[in-house]
């Protein structure tokens, strides 16, 4: 635990974009490339908590939270809700929409304790967004994400999806943001009932990419995304190689599942995760290129 501790807060002092050194990842034996979405593809295209607040607006709730308000029971609620129904609702099966229905209460219930909220006004607010995160106004694509999806570098290589995010990102927002077309296999929390780092979602993946390449190996899997613990030492655990994307820079990017515990795999050490840090996808490209 110490150790993982030690690491993130070492991450911010490896400084700019690296080079990744010949030894960091082993680009020759990569067949297929595993692809977190939220942060490392896609992000929303306005902060979330504003998102909300216009929402409350336009719905006209009586007294409705500040948006300093809102950013406050939106942490609160959406750790909750996480904790005690998995998976947006996957492990208590139930439905998306209804996981995000009782979540958005909690949000406004922890914004302002004290004001109440008629089930119609509540109808009016939550539908407006729900509406709003499954249309083109909610998300949009990355542009070094979108280089990498273009690339020459990756058309001949398998790519899919893992990632902790509801069914609806592979079935409405992919789509919607017409990027689906580029992945193979879509890996999702939701749908798999377990979440990275668990061994769990990474092995459903790896099953889907063997669909298309069977005798694929587990080192030949690259996996990117821009969480420490669920992206880089759950995948790292599992067998596949990993790239850890610091999004630190980009304003967009917010990293919401902050207490997620990194587990340990072979080699875990602060060198290891330097080499293994990007800031671009596009160094990705780079590195498929040479």
């Amino acid at each position: 635990m110490l150790v993982g501790i030690f690491i993130l807060l070492c991450l911010p002092l490896f400084g700019t974009s690296l080079s990744l050194p010949l030894s960091a990842v082993e680009s020759s034996k990569i067949r297929a490339i595993s692809l977190d979405v939220t942060g490392t593809l896609v992000a929303t295209k306005e902060p979330v908590i504003k998102s909300y607040h216009d929402a409350a607006l336009w719905a006209q709730l009586p007294n409705p939270p500040t948006q300093d308000e809102m950013k406050k029971g939106f942490k609160v609620a959406f750790k909750e809700r996480c904790i005690e129904s998995p998976c947006y609702g996957g492990v208590e099966g139930i439905a998306g929409r209804e996981w995000w229905r009782e979540t958005v209460a909690r949000v406004l219930h922890h914004a302002k304790p004290d004001v109440k909220v008629s089930e119609q006004d509540f109808d009016r607010y939550f539908r407006r967004v729900y509406q709003h995160f499954g249309s083109p106004a909610g998300y949009e694509v990355l542009d070094d994400a979108r280089n990498l999806l273009e690339s020459k570098s990756t058309s001949e290589l398998l790519l899919g999806i893992t990632s902790n995010t509801p069914t609806r990102h592979m079935e409405s927002v992919l789509p919607m943001l017409d990027i689906h077309n580029h992945f193979k296999w879509f890996a999702c929390s939701q749908e798999i009932k377990y979440e990275k780092p668990s061994l769990e979602i990474f092995d459903a993946s790896f099953e889907q990419a063997k669909f298309w390449i069977p005798d694929l190996q587990k080192d030949q899997v690259l996996h990117i995304g821009d969480s420490y613990a669920a992206d880089y030492c759950g995948a790292k655990r599992f067998g596949f190689q990993a790239l850890l994307l610091d999004r630190s820079d980009n304003p967009a990017v917010v990293a919401y599942q902050d207490w997620i515990e990194a587990p340990d795999y072979e080699g875990k050490s602060v060198e290891d995760v330097k080499l293994n840090t990007i800031k671009s996808l596009d160094e990705v490209v780079s590195m498929l290129s040479l």
